[in-house]
């Protein structure tokens, strides 16, 4: 049978019939990496009842990637390189993760994702890398980098993340500027890069979700997205 994927995503203006309005937009990579094992994707976009959303219907959740977290959410003044900042998504992705978490829904967190799970559990961010010190890697490499491998990371051997990729060290493309600070409560650190950006995060407490600072969606062919998905697939 058919599972249901619920994939989260923010709001982007387009040009419609009605003018220039808020759509929920999103990589249709992300169907794709769904329906390549079977599965239906549900594209989840901001909700403005956020305290009522309920994820416990789905198989699993994919928290997407996109503009930076609101720092107040984590305690800190927003600095000025913190950039498009949406409050409602926000709000929306953390009850998506508490409900999934409550209903043990299998979640895989990128990016931003990944950034906001750390945040959910109570951790905070670097809100800009370079400003940070982390400048012996470019990790802001979209556009033609995008579905490029960019830097190496490596995966710690004690993890749930390791057991799915069965590699130590591996190569991902990289599209951010910011990154996972002070690490939040059960979570462990599955992945580093060189310079010593955390790019792997785990649930410790018996909910199986896991977050990646990489964009495995952008790269469906790669031995590593494809174990990714497979695992949040099956």
């Amino acid at each position: 049978m058919s599972k249901l994927i619920g994939i989260s995503t923010g709001l982007k203006n387009v040009d419609m019939a009605p003018g220039n309005i808020p759509c929920v937009v999103i990589n249709s990579d992300f169907v794709k990496a769904c329906n390549n094992y079977g599965n239906t994707a549900v594209i989840f976009g901001p909700h403005d009842n956020s305290e009522s959303i309920d994820v416990s219907k789905f198989d699993a959740i994919i928290i997407s990637g996109g503009g930076d977290i609101n720092p107040n959410i984590y305690g800190e003044e927003k600095l000025e390189k913190t950039i498009r900042i949406s409050d409602i998504r926000d709000s929306s992705e953390l009850a998506m993760l508490k409900s999934a978490e409550e209903n043990n829904v299998k979640t895989l967190a990128i990016c931003r994702g990944h950034q906001l799970l750390n945040v959910y559990k109570g951790g905070t961010l670097y809100q800009d890398l370079k400003e940070s010190g982390f400048d012996q890697i470019e990790h802001d490499k979209p556009f033609d980098d995008a579905r490029s491998h960019v830097h190496d990371l490596k995966i710690e051997s004690n993890s749930n993340l390791y057991k799915i990729i069965q590699e130590n060290e591996i190569q991902v493309n990289s599209i951010h500027h910011q990154a996972i600070n002070k690490i939040g409560q059960d979570l462990q650190i599955t992945a580093k890069s060189p310079d010593g950006v955390i790019e792997g995060i785990e649930i410790t407490n018996g909910w199986n979700a896991l977050g990646v600072q990489w964009h495995p969606e952008n790269m469906l062919e790669d031995n590593v997205s494809r174990k990714l998905f497979e695992w949040l697939n099956s």
